[in-house]
């Protein structure tokens, strides 16, 4: 029986060393000579290390808070280590000879020729037979092969990483890449839906990280599903996702760097378009606007005067030649007015690798008549309470009596003359009353009996709303529209990948704040706010009409600017409120999440911190590490953390925390506020407005002899 047994135990150690092997390289074995233990508070191995293998590969195996695994000889299950204490003694100190007994030299190199002690806390257990994991809660056996681990898979299961998802980058003690890259880090969607915070100082690397997130979904790599990305961006920060990374030319690339980017080579690449959402305001029409003008025109002006703006310093810059091919004014059929939006083409020229860069731009504008009470008095957060519930009664009042009012010039007039009547101490006799709507909205006025104090309120954020341009933009047509229109968003989502090709949706708030005399704040929140309104409606339609969810990522670029901390006014921060309650509601159920991004937890609302289980954290002032809830070992790192280096808390991981590297950028990342303004570039302009591709019921515009617009249907 003994023997049998003795022979089982060699058999055993035999398979441990074979599925060692088949996983990584063994650098030792648990050691025979201290014990293995493990009691309530956990356990520890201790194992031995050769110093050749020692003092080559010292910062990957013998790195304190780093990673390794060993092979108990009993369960033959694969356990992973974190590294708790390295101990390296002379050869003198192995003797246990004291100093001063010793006459030879201080310094004599062969001392150091002796094995490293490392002791090792176990964390997770892999059963490589059923593919399983559990928490490694037994003691681990003497002369077990101790490894350095090579498998991916392997790694991601003994260290409870996620195997399926978003890219982030790549697993890090400190700053150092783990196990030479083969540890990837995946976040699921589900994640998403109970929402993210990305945290870091300015230069700490949050835009990059992002940047390669969106274009890890919109390469669909390691995350099959079809995921709609909404980015807010009020920097201008994410309209070069289509163009190539700038290190793609850069010769003197590091060896490490390059290394951890051509792993993801035919697997994650940049969006070959984008697709800009543009709040333009009557400035800006009011430049494009000549005799015989259509809405065809001076959307295509538009476009191509904002592409120049966007391509052009970049060109200037670094050398890029550009190309502009086919520009066609697209008509799609909407349900109230078509989806009208510019597609522009251009091949770059990246000093000699040419590739075509797609942008659909969408200028728009908002209608006062396509806003219900609710929805109109949600743009501005700065209405009082009162202001708000008086508005909302005077508009319902308004629809329902069949109060024709046409824009929101029409209303604002009307509610100043509605002030100046009940400012006069006895009602003066009217003459011929011109514009009885006007008149009926006056007596609502009087009827609700509006406080004075509220209806100043109502005038000036109503005023506010006219300030930012963007409301009942007209043109001089004999046919088409009169106004312009605010896009369908719901279609948009609808339709994103069948007629979009899944490009991301940049709603661009740096422009604008360039073309609007408003206060910016207001034009951020106004247009901001609106977007998201408009994607909750869509997602409670499709909750009303059990329609199958999709995911949407929405992205909060600088997430202070629109949900500050409570700090602001009162009412503003009672509107932030429930905004973020809706957005808790609709996470998880309805596959809507969003990617908070600021440099401060302390600038943002509480609820945000508490809102977001999962929490991304790259280098960070001291003074906010309370605020994120971080262990003790990792707040000694997170302040001098390098650039692009972070930590991910998530209850997605099995053990709650680690540190990631995310890769240079994978899409253009070029600071379009750091450059020059467009000069003369290397450009080549080549309008077309029928040349581009479309789907069937793709309609292009173009403007025949008499500046009429006609459809076209698609080639």
């Amino acid at each position: 029986m003994n023997t049998d047994f003795v022979k089982s135990l060699e058999k055993k150690l035999t398979t441990a060393v074979e599925i060692a092997k088949r996983y990584g390289r063994i650098i030792g074995f648990v050691s025979r000579t201290s014990p293995s233990r493990i009691d309530e508070e956990g356990g520890f191995v201790y194992f031995e290390v050769d110093p050749v293998i020692y003092f080559n590969e010292f910062m990957d195996i013998a790195s304190a808070g780093g990673y390794l695994a060993v092979v108990d000889l009993k369960t033959l299950q694969l356990v992973s280590l974190k590294i708790a204490a390295v101990e390296r003694r002379d050869v003198l100190a192995e003797l246990d000879m004291p100093e001063m007994f010793v006459a030879i030299p201080t310094t004599e190199v062969t001392g150091l020729l002796t094995k490293t002690r490392i002791k090792a806390k176990p964390l997770l257990s892999y059963d490589v037979f059923t593919d399983t994991v559990i928490s490694a809660d037994y003691v681990i056996e003497p002369q077990s092969p101790v490894i350095k681990l090579e498998d991916t898979r392997a790694i991601q299961k003994i260290l409870g990483l996620p195997t399926k998802g978003v890219f982030l980058g790549y697993v890090t003690v400190g700053d150092k890449v783990l196990f030479e890259g083969n540890a990837e880090l995946y976040l699921p969607l589900k994640a998403f839906y109970q929402h993210l915070l990305v945290v870091g100082t300015t230069g700490s690397g949050k835009t990059t990280l992002i940047k390669n997130m969106v274009s890890s979904l919109s390469s669909k790599f390691n995350t099959p599903e079809d995921a709609s990305i909404v980015i807010i961006d009020p920097n201008r920060d994410y309209l070069t996702l289509n163009l190539e990374p700038p290190w793609t030319v850069d010769e003197n690339l590091v060896n490490g760097e390059k290394k951890l980017l051509e792993r993801l080579v035919g697997k994650v690449k940049h969006p070959r378009g984008i697709l800009v959402f543009l709040p333009v305001t009557k400035y800006v029409v009011n430049k494009h606007v000549e005799d015989g003008s259509t809405w065809a025109k001076v959307l295509r002006n538009i476009a191509l005067e904002y592409f120049t703006d966007i391509v052009e310093p970049i060109s200037n810059r670094f050398g890029f030649r550009y190309e502009v091919g086919d520009v066609d004014v697209v008509e799609q059929p909407g349900v109230k007015f078509p989806l009208r939006y510019v597609k522009l083409s251009a091949i770059i020229d990246y000093k000699g690798r040419k590739e075509e860069a797609e942008y659909i731009i969408v200028p728009y504008a908002f209608r006062f008549t396509d806003f219900t009470p609710r929805e109109f008095i949600s743009l501005n957060p700065y209405f009082t309470r009162q202001a708000k519930d008086s508005l909302t009664r005077l508009l319902r009042y308004m629809y329902e009596i069949g109060l024709k009012i046409e824009t929101v010039y029409d209303i604002y007039d009307a509610l100043r003359d509605a002030r100046a009547r009940l400012m006069e101490r006895e009602k003066a006799p009217r003459g011929v009353i011109l514009d009885p709507n006007r008149e009926h909205l006056i007596e609502l006025v009087r009827e609700i009996a509006i406080h004075k104090s509220t209806l100043e309120n109502i005038l000036r954020q109503v005023g506010s709303i006219i300030d930012t341009g963007f409301f009942d933009i007209a043109i001089s047509t004999q046919s088409g529209e009169k106004y312009l229109q605010e896009p369908p968003l719901e279609l948009i989502l609808d339709k994103h990948f069948e007629w979009f090709n899944g490009y991301p949706i940049i709603v661009d708030l740096e422009y604008p704040l360039q073309h609007s005399i408003a206060d910016p704040e207001k034009i951020l929140s106004i247009i901001a706010f609106r977007i998201l309104n408009k994607i909750f409606e869509w997602k409670l339609q499709q909750a009303r009409g059990k329609m199958e969810s999709k995911p949407v990522i929405i992205i909060m670029d600088e997430a202070h600017r629109f949900f500050p901390s409570k700090s602001g006014v009162e009412d503003y921060v009672e509107h932030v409120s429930s905004m973020i309650d809706r957005i808790a509601r609709l996470g998880r159920s309805r596959k809507l999440g969003i990617v908070f991004s600021t440099h401060s937890p302390r600038d943002v609302h509480d609820i945000i911190l508490q809102l977001a289980n999962t929490k991304i954290i790259l280098r960070t002032d001291k003074s906010h590490i309370g605020l994120l809830d971080l262990p003790q070992e990792y707040r000694e790192i997170v302040v001098r953390m390098s650039d692009r280096v972070a930590v991910l808390k998530s209850h997605v991981l099995r053990l709650g925390y680690v540190t990631f590297k995310t890769t240079l950028p994978l899409a253009g990342h070029y600071d379009l506020s750091a450059l020059e303004p467009p000069t003369q570039g290397f450009r080549n302009i080549e309008y077309s407005l029928n040349h581009g591709k479309g789907g069937e019921s793709e309609q292009r515009v173009e403007d025949n002899a008499s500046g009429e617009p006609v459809p076209r249907t698609s080639d």
